[in-house]
């Protein structure tokens, strides 16, 4: 019944990122043409993070900032990293592992913008447990199967949690499950795994069914989860006042979802394809403007990141950030 019931669910959400009604316009893409030069091209995926873009373009501060733009809409990251590698992005939401990542297979792009995880509180992840499994404890993942997706922001979360806490990381089997879909149905039925790391809205919705919170990331003390807006070099190179103004836009778009986040409610539910049971109590999100990832979060994923073999060497602050974009 749960998993019957999580795939309507998901139809349903599919559905919308098909139709891509309300959030970025058209299934083509929101294209504000004009005087205002060629269209941007921004890719987007359909959560919490990118939802500074849709209010900016629910709210027409991408014309009040003088800049075209086409929102274009993806149901999983490595479609968006394929388009990225096609040339056909100039800006998209993202995370610094898929940033390195993508500098490594030759896209040339620069973080410019934070989306969520400038604080602890932003963009919580859990790692929770199956209902009847009895670990409510992250001691008690030891000896237990944890399903993760490899090589992401999610494995190296999961690095970082068994660190801080002080876990026994060769005693926590990892399961390679990147779909998200079947990792939550998979959880929930009990089998083949015991735990998992989830983002919300899933994980809220894992939790309403019944299964137990372990790890809960905002509150470590220590902030390890962050997504970021990346703009490829040539855009910033060659329309450096277009990228300028996108970026008035998304902060002022932060500003306003901030100022009344009642206001957005509905629409941030929207935008994220929130199942209607959590509507009742799933909150808005909430941003920080005009912000970056610090040098020492940059190092510490590249540390990461080489040690599994994902890169040769680390990247070098300004090879991966353009603080330049940052208001002082």
């Amino acid at each position: 019944m749960v998993k019957h019931k999580w795939k309507k669910i998901m139809a349903s959400a599919l559905v919308g990122m098909v139709l891509l009604t309300g959030c970025g316009g058209s299934a083509a893409g929101n294209e504000q043409n004009g005087e205002q030069g060629e269209p941007l091209k921004i890719g987007l995926l359909r959560i919490d993070d990118s939802f500074p873009f849709y209010v900016a373009e629910k709210e027409g501060l991408f014309e009040k900032h003088h800049v075209s733009v086409e929102l274009q809409n993806f149901s999983n990251a490595r479609d968006q990293s394929t388009a990225l590698q096609g040339g056909e992005l100039d800006v998209l939401m993202t995370d610094p592992v898929v940033t390195a990542l993508s500098l490594k297979g030759g896209s040339d792009v620069r973080i410019v913008a934070m989306a969520l995880g400038a604080v602890p509180e932003e963009g919580r992840f859990l790692i929770v447990s199956a209902p009847d499994s009895g670990i409510t404890a992250p001691e008690q993942l030891e000896g237990k199967t944890l399903a993760i997706s490899n090589n992401t922001m999610m494995d190296y979360l999961v690095e970082q949690y068994e660190t801080t806490l002080g876990l026994d990381k060769a005693a926590i089997s990892t399961v390679n499950m990147p779909d998200l879909m079947l990792r939550t149905t998979t959880l929930l039925e009990g089998k083949e795994i015991d735990a998992a790391i989830l983002p919300d809205p899933l994980a809220a919705y894992a939790v309403a069914e019944g299964a137990n919170v372990v790890i809960d990331d905002t509150q470590l003390g220590v902030n390890f989860s962050q997504s970021v807006v990346a703009v490829t070099t040539d855009a910033i190179d060659n329309n450096r006042e277009a990228v300028a103004n996108l970026l008035a836009a998304y902060n002022e778009a932060i500003e306003m979802i901030n100022s009344n986040p009642e206001a957005y409610q509905a629409y941030a539910l929207e935008c994220a394809n929130v199942p209607e049971t959590l509507a009742e109590t799933y909150p808005t999100p909430t941003f920080t403007a005009n912000s970056i990832p610090g040098e020492a979060d940059i190092a510490l994923i590249n540390s990461w990141m080489v040690e599994r073999g994902l890169l040769d060497a680390a990247y070098a602050y300004e090879d991966m950030v353009d603080s330049s974009f940052v208001q002082p």
